[in-house]
């Protein structure tokens, strides 16, 4: 009998056709989600759309069982992995994802432990049980500024306030005054890098570093965001070592795709900012099936349901990705930017906010821009070339 493969999904869209890891000739698959039909795709994905479900969260269990025969429960929503764990428990399926998910998913708990472990983290003030305004004196004290402030538990970047003066952090807490789950973290200066592997049952097996062009923040005032692998060398050497620490402080039983994300201080100290029990955004997943065979989505869909997943391969190409901001007022005109002067293979999709044009009050992310060739240098250089193109007008 075939088996159902249920999605799970709330704020972070697939990024990838779910039919990729689960091919319709083999598999049911539907996705249960409790947010809207529309967003649970990434708009730059392609390939046949799967059968979704909207349902309130708290009848999915009862959906669920509802299935004939076999089934598995995955996810790659960050809003979504406490609670899949919890219906896997329920069903009696294999536990498949950390066994502690809260270390992969409270950022608190998770600089805790990795701190206990020997790990360089940022200095942080954990607000608990609530904020309180009359904290200021505490955090400069404490934690200094710059610092950023951030929510416990969230994912792409949201609720993130950047505090450079005493101003500013007085706002912030007058602002957020009773409000529980918040930290402050100092601010790490230094370039921002991310490493992955996988995670089998205590196996740790490393497929890629890469490091971000600057703060994955900034798309509502223009800031154009972007990545790259990085060339294997005594650094991401140090990286995945570094990797493999943060994974057996945060525990490493369960299937599970991880993304660790650091920065490289004026020091050269590598310092932990967060850690994800799943497969990242942007474009990092197809970043890696291009640099080491492996899509990280498909692989950490396709590991919680048991299924076997490719070994990372040294594929001999580096690869980036850019996504343009289109301001408000400013729109794509066909054809956009000439790309024949690029020495990279690419890939291009353009949002509908940059078709239809932008009419918000600040930037939204406007084209997503894949890059790849076997000469980091010439890669790097196409980087820079797509960085200043003029994309919107």
């Amino acid at each position: 009998m075939r088996t159902t493969i249920v999605a799970l999904q709330s704020k972070q869209p697939l990024t990838v056709a779910p039919s990729v890891a689960f091919p319709p000739g083999e598999f049911d698959l539907v996705v249960l989600t409790d947010g809207a039909a529309g967003a649970v795709l990434r708009e730059d994905v392609t390939g046949p759309a799967p059968e979704v479900t909207v349902l309130d969260r708290e009848k999915w269990l009862e959906q669920i069982r509802g299935f004939e025969g076999p089934v598995e429960v995955v996810t790659n929503d960050e809003y979504c992995l406490a609670e899949c764990a919890r219906l896997r428990e329920e069903l009696g399926l294999a536990a498949r994802h950390p066994r502690r998910p809260v270390a992969y998913l409270d950022k608190v708990v998770m600089k805790r432990l990795l701190a206990a472990d020997g790990v360089r983290v940022p200095r942080f003030h954990a607000f608990e049980p609530v904020v309180t305004a009359e904290a200021a004196e505490l955090l400069l004290e404490e934690i200094g500024l710059p610092a950023v402030a951030k929510p416990r538990q969230e994912a792409n970047s949201r609720g993130i306030t950047f505090l450079h003066t005493p101003q500013d952090l007085s706002d912030w807490l007058a602002e957020h005054d009773g409000e529980p789950g918040w930290q402050v973290d100092e601010f790490v200066d230094g370039t921002l890098h991310h490493v992955n592997a996988l995670v089998r049952d205590g196996e740790i097996t490393p497929v890629q570093v890469g490091r971000y062009l600057g703060p994955l923040v900034g798309v509502h005032s223009g800031r154009t965001l972007g990545g790259a692998t990085e060339q294997e060398s005594e650094f991401t050497e140090a990286a995945h070592e570094m990797n493999e620490r943060v994974v057996r402080a945060l525990g490493s039983e369960g299937s599970f795709v991880v993304h660790t994300e650091f920065a490289v201080n004026t020091d050269g100290e590598m310092v932990v900012l967060e850690v994800a029990g799943r497969a990242p955004g942007a474009l990092v997943s197809e970043l890696a099936l291009l640099h080491a065979g492996v899509q990280l989505e498909v692989a950490n869909l396709r590991m919680q349901a048991g299924l076997p997943v490719p070994e990372p391969v040294a594929q001999d190409l580096q690869a980036a990705w850019l996504w343009p901001a289109v301001m408000p007022g400013t729109r794509f005109h066909e054809p956009g930017p000439d790309l024949n002067g690029l020495a990279s293979g690419h890939e291009v999709h353009v949002r509908r906010a940059a078709r239809e044009g932008n009419e918000t009050d600040g930037g939204l992310i406007g084209a997503s821009v894949l890059l790849w060739h076997r000469d980091p240098a010439r890669l790097a250089e196409d980087v820079v070339a797509v960085g200043d193109m003029a994309w919107f007008a």
